[in-house]
């Protein structure tokens, strides 16, 4: 036979839903334009896996990519614990584009990297690389840290990639206290590799990306709609158990 709670500590568990009710449309109500928060400024980390950015759970030499991957990195500041995706159309840049050109070898295994440097906002002040693909020949059994050794300069700091190819010329997984952190952004053209660039056609824009400073704020919000949902719900429902009490 289950046994209810006594009416004080059933009040009290349906204030913290209610609270965090009210928290969660906070968070929805002013994440239209921009969503403020602390968050970090660095080199995001992500796995293509079925179409799709999949951020990833582990440092690249934590991971063995697979050979016919793809992998990504995204330079900004990030609010989410789904990371900064890259703003990457992957229809254009899947692994057949970026490594066309680029033969397969016994022993070896070809990897895509996309590589974006973000924005303006996150430049403190330099000028933002454009942001670009290559394709990685490397052994079959070559980490996600060598696979990106293979295709841009590495600087590291305690097991962290710090900066790619010279950017940032400082700093490593700073910080950002209220970050501002745009709700949708674009996807933008990416540099090819210069062979696969002229083999693909109108498969993928060559010309270097302009700067958009935009950020992406999207699996924050689809989770936070999917929390608010099920949090109203639960209060809703003790709620009403309460008054039945």
């Amino acid at each position: 036979m289950a046994t209810s709670l006594p009416r004080h500590p059933r009040r009290r568990a349906l204030g913290a839903l209610v609270s965090l009710v009210l928290a969660a449309l906070f968070v929805g109500g002013t994440a239209g334009a921009a969503n403020a928060a602390d968050g970090y400024r660095y080199w995001n980390y992500f796995h293509v896996k079925n179409g799709s950015f999949a951020f990833a759970t582990t440092g690249p030499s934590g991971f063995v990519p697979k050979d016919g991957g793809t992998e990504a990195y995204r330079y900004g500041t990030s609010t989410a614990k789904q990371g900064l995706t890259p703003r990457a159309d992957l229809d254009k840049l899947g692994f057949g584009t970026v490594c066309a050109d680029t033969k397969a070898q016994s022993g070896k295994k070809r990897v895509a990297v996309l590589i974006d440097y973000g924005t303006k906002a996150d430049s403190a002040g330099a000028k933002v690389p454009a942001p670009r693909a290559a394709c990685a020949s490397v052994p079959a059994n070559a980490n996600g840290q060598q696979v990106l050794a293979a295709v841009a300069e590495v600087r590291s700091s305690k097991g962290m990639d710090c900066a790619l190819d010279g950017y940032p010329a400082s700093g490593c997984g700073d910080p950002v206290k209220d970050a501002t952190v745009p709700a949708t952004e674009q996807p933008v053209a990416f540099q090819l590799p210069a062979s696969a660039g002229a083999s693909a056609g109108d498969a993928a824009d060559t010309k270097p990306a302009a700067s958009q400073d935009s950020g992406n704020n999207t699996p924050l919000l689809v989770g936070g709609a999917v929390v608010l949902v099920l949090l109203a719900g639960g209060a809703f429902a003790l709620s009403r158990r309460t008054k039945r009490a």
